[in-house]
């Protein structure tokens, strides 16, 4: 019972931690975007995980990662975007990323794995709002 009553408080202390993550697949490769707090306007830290198959699977040591966020222009605002070289930390990247102003922002990932073989993956983020989504 302790046991039920330690992971039950620990995955609901996680559930509602309110950082940000996302994670989907490019081809056989697993990828998780995530971020200790919810994404906001300006200076922000994410760390992208890679691995082959699926979140379980044998870690990449990829070659190059990079990422690009944008927002499209609209009646009045400007095409925007932010991009950074995300750099190897642990078995992880980092990358930094500062957002110009609350809204959607779109993204890319870019990454040459260890096998120079290129992948590409896309999703969104809504800045303000935690979020555990899963892109197939």
């Amino acid at each position: 019972m302790k046991k039920f009553l330690v992971g039950s408080v620990l995955i609901s202390s996680l559930a509602f931690a309110g950082g940000f993550m996302e994670m989907g697949n490019s081809g056989d490769l697993h990828v998780m975007l995530s971020s200790e707090r919810v994404l906001s306007e300006g200076q922000n830290k994410i760390k992208v995980e890679l691995n082959r198959g699926d979140h379980g699977g044998v870690v990449v040591a990829a070659k190059d990662v990079r990422i690009k966020f944008f927002m499209p222009e609209m009646p009045g605002m400007p095409y925007m975007e932010s991009k950074d070289i995300c750099k190897k930390s642990g078995e992880s990247f980092e990358c930094s990323v500062n957002f110009a102003m609350n809204g959607t922002w779109q993204y890319q990932l870019f990454i040459k794995d260890d096998k120079n073989k290129d992948y590409k993956y896309k999703g969104s983020v809504t800045l303000g709002q935690s979020s555990s989504s899963h892109n197939h």
